[in-house]
């Protein structure tokens, strides 16, 4: 009996930490971010490089071990409304990024905006990327920077190698990533 209240005790204790936790690391991205939409809720263990070139609309939540880096100076991220990007995401905004609105990206997905060309010594290359919104990108998924758009309401599958546009409403899989089939939802007029 005496195990279970303080195992009681133990998981009370971290909902509580994790409370407070979330409400510290909102209070300050809301502060040092260019622009935090309401609703917005920031996990400890969020990190945007660049916090003034960030604007996020609202109601996004942003989990553990999520990064926003840039190799050069004005890289951007913009980020539309009820946005999710779950933990270990990396994000490369050197050339820009806008990810639209009810866009979700899950576990530990990396995408770059930027690219060597052969030689990893050489000044990068910029190179802009737009996510439509609607779009699912899924776990472990690498989104490569000769891929400029991903379409409103196209889906990613997990581990997928994305090194080329993907259609509006799309559903890509593999390496490299290869059209296997279409969603119900169509881009919007």
């Amino acid at each position: 009996m005496l195990l279970k209240s303080i195992d009681g005790a133990v998981r009370i204790g971290g909902a509580v930490w994790r409370r407070v936790g979330l409400w510290a690391a909102t209070v300050l991205h809301r502060a040092v971010l260019a622009r935090v939409g309401p609703g917005c809720r920031f996990q400890a263990g969020v990190h945007f490089a660049a916090p003034n070139a960030v604007q996020i609309g609202a109601n996004g939540y942003f989990w553990r071990g999520c990064t926003a880096l840039s190799e050069l100076p004005g890289g951007r991220l913009l980020i539309g409304d009820g946005v999710q990007i779950n933990r270990d995401v990396h994000l490369d905004i050197t050339g820009g990024l806008q990810i639209g609105d009810r866009a979700l990206i899950s576990e530990d997905v990396v995408i770059y905006t930027h690219d060597h060309g052969l030689d990893p010594r050489s000044a990068p290359l910029p190179i802009p990327k737009v996510i439509g919104p609607d779009v699912w990108i899924g776990m472990r998924a690498v989104i490569l920077p000769q891929c400029r758009r991903i379409g409103q309401g196209a889906v990613i599958a997990a581990g997928a190698i994305v090194t080329r546009d993907v259609p509006a409403g799309a559903i890509v899989a593999g390496n490299p990533a290869r059209v296997i089939g279409q969603t119900n939802r169509q881009e919007a007029a």
